[in-house]
């Protein structure tokens, strides 16, 4: 369900996705609200769900976590339906799991994007992986990536389009890239 935004609803939404730290003093001076009715609009946004939580920005690279595999499965038949909801919730909470998809695709079920500090790391949990769950899943193909190949790891631009368009909702189309010289800094 859609939540119905106000104008200053959508602007200290913005900030807040631009940097979750900034207080409701920053944010009242940047839109022109006194402090307090930022802090009530920050409170309809969490109470509404929109906001589940602020949390920091990592560099993956600098806690040493220097590879993501992007992995793709097929839960044999009835297995996933066998498992119970708590034992699903259970085997997404992994550590090292990152994000969690089903899939609508016959040969795959889901897609897992997972992080780990080295390849030895990855080889080791996909060989555990298999040993010990394949009965349940198969792995029917693993993208391994270097962090430093991660080129965007934001949804920010996103949220503030859509917050942008809410109501005036605008088919998706690629961003029109500038002309080299007007990015260089030649």
């Amino acid at each position: 369900m859609k939540v119905v935004l106000s104008e200053n609803d959508k602007k200290v939404l913005k900030l807040l996705i631009q940097d979750g730290r900034t207080s409701s003093t920053q944010i009242a001076q940047r839109v022109g609200l006194t402090s307090q009715a930022v802090g009530k609009i920050k409170e309809k946004l969490e109470k509404a769900g929109i906001i589940r939580g602020y949390t920091a920005n990592i560099d993956y690279g600098k806690l040493g976590i220097e590879v993501f595999t992007i992995a793709l499965f097929r839960f044999k038949s009835g297995a996933w339906s066998r498992l119970e909801e708590a034992d699903i919730r259970e085997r997404v909470k992994g550590p090292h799991l990152i994000r969690f998809y089903r899939v609508n695709d016959g040969d795959v079920t889901h897609l897992v994007v997972y992080g780990f500090r080295s390849l030895k790391e990855v080889d080791n949990y996909f060989h555990v992986l298999q040993m010990e769950r394949g009965h349940i899943s198969e792995l029917k193909k693993l993208y391994v990536l270097s962090a430093d190949s991660v080129m965007k790891d934001s949804p920010s631009e996103l949220f503030c389009k859509v917050l942008d368009e809410l109501g005036v909702e605008r088919l998706a189309r690629p961003e029109k890239p500038k002309p080299f010289y007007e990015t260089s800094n030649w």
